[in-house]
């Protein structure tokens, strides 16, 4: 058995693939024996001890902190040969789980998409031009929380009880995005009429 491994031995490095960021690393026990990321995961997910069986008697300690986060980066991403694959909307909680750890290695892709992310969480957007309408208070900040989405290129889903804003924080949002080309309603037929009505009396 080696010395107990934690976060700070954990090294990483994260590419973009295609549409997708891959992430591998390793772990270096000791000088004789580095285990890859993909082989740590599965070594360690639905293994509930507190040790980690490498065979041939060998067996890896980890401190409990690491044991879950290798457990929660494998119920975010996709395993991989060499790792995971992450979708670029994962970014916030990828970024949460290698804080703290050996060391990271990040190509300028993935640097620009945690970018992207913060700056579409501090922005503020404006009410648009042309919208004929008083936005309640939570009706404002839903639609700025869809426009934060958007900047970010992330979709959302919109819930709430019937009558209470939901068109009109969509439509909203549509008339902010307006300058980038048309947008598509895909709609039940029974609400268009409402929609039109609505797009007609408030944009």
């Amino acid at each position: 058995m080696s010395r107990r491994l934690g976060r700070e031995d954990l090294h990483l490095s994260v590419r973009r693939q295609r549409d997708w960021f891959a992430v591998s690393g390793d772990v270096v026990v000791n000088e004789d024996l580095t285990v890859n990321l993909a082989e740590l995961i599965r070594l360690t997910v639905g293994n509930g001890g507190r040790f980690v069986p490498l065979g041939d008697g060998q067996y890896l300690a980890l401190t409990d902190d690491f044991r879950r986060r290798l457990e929660d980066l494998a119920l975010l991403g996709e395993p991989r040969r060499e790792g995971l694959r992450f979708h670029p909307l994962a970014a916030a909680a990828l970024e949460g789980l290698t804080e703290d750890i050996g060391s990271l290695e990040a190509d300028g892709e993935w640097r620009e998409n945690l970018a992207r992310l913060e700056a579409s969480w501090h922005l503020e957007a404006p009410l648009p031009a042309g919208l004929q309408a008083d936005l309640r208070d939570y009706q404002l900040e839903g639609y700025r929380w869809l426009c934060r989405l958007a900047s970010w290129g992330a979709g959302a889903c919109l819930a709430d009880d019937m009558g209470l804003g939901k068109t009109i924080q969509a439509l909203s949002v549509i008339l902010a995005r307006s300058p980038g080309g048309p947008a598509l309603v895909v709609a039940p037929t029974s609400v268009c009429l409402n929609w039109r009505d609505e797009a007609q009396r408030f944009t």
